[in-house]
């Protein structure tokens, strides 16, 4: 079967067959990593530089039926960005023409804002196990002291039956498939 990458539609395809919705297609055409991709990423692995890669589609609604006719998507790459996902060649080519700086600067601002909200993430999520393991090393008198500045922090963790769920609940991603930040910040 092998390893897929996976390119997310928004919006959703409609089956040319059955009319279900496709949210996804799955690829083994870029370097195999399970990752999950979409319009404005860089695409690790792409065997092309610049152009258009073509990919079958697989509809959950018509899996097992006789009468199902194949559908393509056509995948537009401008310097391994995705650019685009079109029902024709002729759209995926017609896209890469129309790439212009200003997009190509919007797609850079978004991924140093992504860059930068992970950065956040994981700095703020470091800094309270830090404060956690701080204090499983403090002396009982030390971790009684509720006033405790070194232990501020996580105060409200700490009050918790178990402060190492509540520490991972509280920095954990709205949705742990794609890692997509709680209530996104700064985005």
């Amino acid at each position: 079967m092998g390893i897929f990458d996976t390119v997310r539609f928004d919006p959703p395809r409609a089956c040319a067959n059955c009319e279900t919705a496709i949210t996804e297609v799955q690829t083994k055409v870029f370097e195999p990593g399970l990752r999950e991709y979409h319009v404005g990423d860089l695409v690790q692995g792409s065997p092309i530089l610049s152009g258009v890669i073509r990919e079958e589609l697989y509809c959950p609604g018509c899996a097992g039926s006789d009468h199902r006719k194949p559908q393509f998507v056509w995948f537009s790459l401008w310097h391994t960005l995705l650019v685009g996902v079109y029902d024709t060649p002729q759209e995926a080519e017609a896209r890469l023409q129309e790439v212009d700086r200003a997009e190509l600067l919007n797609y850079l601002a978004r991924h140093q804002q992504a860059a930068l909200t992970w950065h956040d993430r994981f700095s703020r999520l470091y800094g309270e196990l830090q404060n956690y393991q701080d204090y499983l090393r403090a002396s009982p008198e030390e971790q009684q002291d509720r006033e405790n500045m070194r232990f501020f922090r996580i105060r409200e963790i700490l009050a918790t039956d178990d402060p190492l769920a509540a520490l991972v609940s509280s920095n954990k991603p709205q949705n742990p498939e794609d890692e997509t930040e709680v209530g996104n910040e700064g985005l």
